[in-house]
């Protein structure tokens, strides 16, 4: 258990650690890639440790240390045998070695924790079958563990796929689309989280690939995948926790070693902070967030930015009117069904919150008795109520090593921007 006491305000610079989305998606780049590719500053993380371990799984000259620099190189050997692929509970890599792996010979078996188990992947796996792949439920239909019987493909396909759940279906598909001669082309209907769909397309094209988009319809076309050496930039969602910080406690903190600008959707965090009465200064690798005296409420659309939900859910009751947080339905199949345990958590700190199908409405105000917090083993939640914690007091987060899965170094940098180490 961590408890957190309530913190004065917080006057502090702190290091961006390198961005999940592009580590994982960088991982599986450079194992397409013709040649040795080098990836640096990759997060060290459950995920990303899930990414790398699989590619040594399936053959790839994987070695290196996430300290230093992780080296890829071509695939060394291929199993006869059926290739059990572990994921945890790591969505970007179910996701991304579905879509990859069906157009990569061998025979493998993807699973992961129970929770995985329970995160739909139907909308990705219908339309891998609709052009041939070979691809089969263990068990429930529509969820992992997937059997997969790879296998090379020309492209040249044109298909339909709602990205309502999760973009990262489009995401798999673009990655698995870029080792086709002919590409695929992808329609894509009520697109949630959708600048995920813009990273993916930046990391392509940085590693070779030719990408189009207009609007709802991303084209992808093989190129010559090489890249010698690849650096992670910094991620938002991690640094999102600090700019909350100096809004929640009236201080100021800066955040480096972020992209400026950045494809990143979280980035646009700071825009809602600003639209709460922060003041925001951008420079060209960093961000700077001061906190007012009394955060403002308001009406925020978080359907391209739900990663940052928990955590504007957490500053929300600061705010001197009600926040309302709409369009983010695809919460409910995360890491845990994220509407349903931030409602359950806010409501431990004396929190009015009314929970809706695709959106919350919390009210100004919390209480100051003492509130454990209960993750549901889900790391967005431990870091969004410990930076309540900071506001509030009297907060004790349980299982707070779930941060492992996308920032193992969270508490001790809390500890330190805080004074309590």
């Amino acid at each position: 258990m961590k408890v957190i006491p309530k913190s004065p305000p917080i006057n502090a610079t702190v290091q961006a650690p390198p961005s999940k989305s592009y580590s994982v998606r960088a991982l599986l780049l450079a194992a397409m890639s013709e040649g040795v590719t080098t990836v640096t500053n990759c997060l060290d993380a459950d995920d990303t440790r899930y990414a790398f371990e699989a590619l040594k799984a399936l053959g790839y000259d994987a070695t290196g240390s996430f300290a230093n620099a992780l080296v890829i190189g071509p695939r060394k050997s291929m199993s006869a045998n059926e290739v059990p692929i572990f994921v945890g509970n790591a969505g970007t890599a179910m996701r991304f070695f579905t879509g990859w792996l069906a157009f990569t010979p061998g025979r493998f078996l993807l699973h992961g924790e129970e929770r995985m188990h329970q995160r739909p992947i139907g909308d990705l796996v219908d339309v891998l079958l609709s052009i041939g792949a070979e691809v089969e439920y263990v068990a429930s239909e529509g969820y992992p563990p997937l059997r997969i019987r790879g296998k090379k493909m020309r492209g040249g396909f044109d298909v339909a796929i709602s990205g309502e759940t999760s973009s990262q279906f489009i995401s798999a598909l673009m990655l698995g689309g870029a080792t086709l001669p002919d590409g695929i082309t992808l329609r894509i209907a009520n697109i949630a989280s959708g600048p995920y769909i813009d990273v993916t397309a930046d990391i392509l094209t940085t590693f070779g690939a030719h990408v189009h988009r207009a609007g709802n319809v991303v084209v992808v076309r093989a190129g010559k995948l090489e890249r010698s050496e690849y650096r992670v930039e910094g991620d938002y969602s991690s640094a999102s926790h600090w700019f909350a910080a100096a809004a929640a406690t009236a201080g100021s903190v800066r955040v480096t070693g972020l992209a400026v600008p950045t494809a990143q959707g979280d980035a646009g965090f700071v825009d809602i902070l600003a639209a709460m009465g922060c003041e925001v200064e951008v420079s060209p690798d960093a961000i700077a967030v001061r906190g007012p005296q009394q955060l403002r409420g308001g009406t925020f659309d978080c359907n391209a930015t739900p990663d940052i939900v928990p955590t504007l859910a957490a500053i929300a009751p600061l705010a001197s009117s009600p926040v309302e947080i709409t369009n983010v339905a695809n919460l409910r199949v995360k890491e845990s069904d994220r509407l349903a345990t931030v409602s359950s958590e806010l409501r431990k700190l004396g929190v009015n919150v009314e929970e809706r199908p695709d959106s919350l409405l919390i009210q100004p105000g919390w209480t100051d008795a003492p509130a454990t917090i209960d993750t549901h083993n889900d790391h967005r939640i431990a870091m969004a109520f410990a930076i309540a914690g900071l506001a509030r007091g009297n907060v004790t987060i349980e299982k707070e090593q779930v941060v492992s899965k996308s920032y193992p170094r969270f508490w001790r940098t809390l500890d330190s921007v805080t004074g309590m180490t």
